[in-house]
């Protein structure tokens, strides 16, 4: 899959800069990196639950990006939280809103 740019979306994720949603923090310090990554295992597995009733999941990759898998066996490499969002809504065909009530009260269960 190319992009705008001209380059492989793994090309353009190897090369890209941490989203706003990954927090801070140096990540050539090696306590640093293991923060990070708590975090993202983390959101995955949030992300997993609120995913589930779509049959979509999601695996971290390399700290670098999440791979999003349909229930098809259709997976996609997203570089942020942002991009998985979008390719959920372009997987299902509708957007999902992590908000609705009805998934809050679901989750909270």
């Amino acid at each position: 899959m190319w992009n705008a740019q001209g380059m492989c979306s793994l090309c353009g994720t190897l090369g890209a800069a941490a989203h706003w949603s990954e927090g801070g923090g140096d990540r050539t310090q090696v306590g640093a990196r293991r923060e990070v990554l708590r975090e993202r295992i983390r959101r995955v597995v949030l992300l997993n639950r609120v995913l589930a009733p779509s049959r979509l999941h999601v695996d971290e990759w390399e700290e670098t990006a999440y791979i999003l898998r349909g229930p098809t066996g259709q997976s996609v490499l997203c570089g942020d939280l942002a991009a998985v969002f979008s390719e959920v809504q372009r997987m299902r065909g509708t957007a999902l809103d992590p908000l609705d009530p009805a998934l809050v009260k679901a989750l909270s269960a």
